[in-house]
């Protein structure tokens, strides 16, 4: 069995709805998103997407709004923020109802005055629209996901069981280094960078810590922790905490990192997959394609990236965590 456990999608139907919201957030949208499913229709189309599926033989998908819906040039007050979410909660239900549970939803809430505004909407994303997950950006306009506003956020999640997939995204500001805008550079590396700093903060201001079964699904390896994680050792050995993080940690940072899940999408490269496999075994790793991003009309990663999985050579044990098992049991399939 083969379970894409990271994609993007969107219902047709949001596409509509942000049609007739009207406003400068919504008309650049509808020409940004327009542009986007004319080059990628399966980035819309639940008939293409599902054919995506069946010709490689990859059984269901987990999938999640891009992230540029929910993250950029938002409206400023918190109750605009909060009808985008709603408009996309709703499709991704759709989404799951017309792919007959092929297609696994993941939805979004907007993260300020959470209990006033988010966790109405979280659980109705889950009860109503029948979500089973909750996709942010590596931060929230600016603020860093473990700041203590955001704290409600993380309790409820854990609460919930709700796997929590964190794709990374611009900084707030860029005015400080505007070389990174020239040749891709921040998608290519920049993003990696901000999914390290992110997961690197809510372990070390103890968010991890307080919510241990927390399940945080993270792009792209981690942005690289596994590759970085003999540095990450040296740099935060136990004699250095107090001075480099503020606080002798309770626990090795290891076991601390060793909670979160780590997905595949790394433009096909079996050494990088392979080193985060040494660093943290199959048990934290889950298969995904990141599609239709990628490669012509989105099909061509689905078709190639279980091959490398398959390359690695591992024992038919771990490659079953990494292709489905482990997000069954993320999910609770």
């Amino acid at each position: 069995m083969i379970i894409d456990g990271y994609a993007h999608m969107f219902h047709e139907s949001s596409l509509e709805a942000f049609k007739k919201m009207g406003g400068n957030w919504a008309r650049e949208k509808v020409t940004g998103l327009s542009a986007q499913v004319r080059q990628k229709p399966a980035l819309i189309n639940v008939e293409d997407r599902l054919g995506f599926l069946d010709r490689n033989h990859v059984d269901m998908q987990i999938v999640t709004p891009p992230h540029f819906i929910y993250t950029t040039s938002m409206p400023e007050d918190i109750e605009g923020k909060l009808k985008i979410a709603q408009i996309i909660n709703d499709g991704m239900g759709k989404l799951m109802e017309e792919s007959k549970g092929k297609l696994i939803g993941v939805g979004t809430v907007p993260l300020e005055n959470y209990d006033k505004h988010g966790r109405r909407e979280l659980e109705r994303a889950v009860k109503s629209c029948g979500l089973k997950g909750v996709a942010i950006a590596s931060h929230w306009y600016g603020k860093p996901l473990d700041s203590t506003e955001f704290i409600d956020f993380w309790a409820h999640a854990a609460e919930m069981d709700l796997p929590i997939y964190i794709h990374p995204t611009d900084p707030f500001v860029t005015d400080g280094r505007t070389y990174e805008a020239e040749f891709d550079l921040m998608h290519n590396f920049g993003w990696p960078f901000e999914t390290i700093l992110s997961l690197s903060r809510l372990v070390f201001s103890g968010v991890l810590e307080r919510y241990p079964t927390l399940k945080i699904v993270s792009h792209h390896l981690g942005g690289g922790i596994p590759f970085f994680w003999g540095r990450i050792e040296e740099t935060y050995v136990s004699e250095r905490q107090e001075d480099r993080i503020g606080r002798k940690m309770p626990k090795p940072l290891y076991d601390l990192f060793s909670l979160i899940y780590y997905d595949t999408a790394v433009g096909g490269n079996a050494s990088a997959i392979q080193c985060a496999y040494d660093v943290f075994g199959a048990d934290q790793l889950v298969f995904a394609t990141d599609a239709p991003f990628g490669p012509g009309s989105g099909e061509e990663r689905l078709t190639s990236y279980p091959k490398v999985i398959k390359s690695l050579g591992l024992s038919e044990s771990d490659n079953n965590k990494i292709f489905a098992d482990n997000v069954k049991r993320i999910f609770n399939l």
